[in-house]
């Protein structure tokens, strides 16, 4: 079975996270990041880029050991400002997974900023990966045919056009796709493509639905380590009964 522990974070936070702040309980803060980076550390884990994951994939070349991915959906401003400063301190990569419509977080309840395009390109002057996240954050298979392309083209031209390089990775918005979906990003030109953790276990079933286990405020140092195995999926899978 091919598959690489790739974590899903969403926002950071200079203070612990509370309901009043994190209404959708999404947020870590940027000390229990640094926990969770110096634990990896100490165990002997390198993260692996996105981008160089996406060739192991292809090539079917074998994985790292003790290797994983650590992902940020949405492009939150503090990915940036708190998590950089972390990740360089600890020597690990990451990818934002952005989006290209929005100045703030409507979607949610429109407080928190997005990355602009300078920061996008900072971010990625400093090592970091960058994938398609769409143009606004919406829920793809609601959307008509058409509009869902538009939101899948768009974002990718729009990344393309800042950052002026190829963007070959996508991750869905709620991590929901259909088939259809996932055939409208292969026809876009990604190469891969990022679910949650409603996906197969086996990363080389679909090329366009990866799996990743996500990250929550709620989450000891221990259950974030427990995520970064490659048995997790297995155990999350017996939990649900869908083994």
């Amino acid at each position: 079975m091919t598959y690489l522990p790739i974590l899903t974070y969403h926002r950071l936070l200079a203070q612990e996270p509370s309901r009043a702040v994190d209404p959708n309980r999404i947020a870590v803060s940027q000390t229990q990041f640094r926990r969770h980076l110096a634990w990896f550390k100490r165990l002997g884990y390198r993260s692996v880029p996105l981008s160089d994951y996406v060739r192991l994939l292809l090539e079917k070349r074998p994985l790292p050991t003790r290797g994983l991915a650590i992902t940020f959906d949405d492009g939150y401003e503090e990915v940036l400002t708190l998590g950089l400063p972390v990740l360089q301190e600890f020597g690990f990569s990451s990818t934002v997974f952005a989006i290209t419509g929005e100045e703030r977080n409507a979607w949610d309840n429109g407080s928190a900023r997005i990355l602009s395009g300078d920061q996008l390109r900072h971010w990625r002057k400093a090592g970091m990966d960058v994938g398609g996240h769409t143009c606004h954050h919406v829920h793809l298979p609601q959307l008509t045919p058409d509009a869902a392309r538009r939101e899948i083209r768009e974002s990718k031209k729009q990344l393309e056009d800042l950052l002026g390089e190829t963007i070959p990775i996508f991750a869905y918005p709620y991590g929901e796709s259909t088939p259809a979906v996932e055939q409208m990003v292969r026809d876009a030109g990604y190469e891969v493509a990022f679910a949650t953790d409603r996906a197969p276990r086996d990363h080389a079933a679909n090329l366009y639905r990866l799996r990743r286990t996500v990250i929550f405020p709620r989450n000891t140092a221990w259950e974030v380590l427990w995520k970064a195995q490659r048995w997790y999926p297995a155990y999350q899978d017996w939990k649900r009964g869908t083994l």
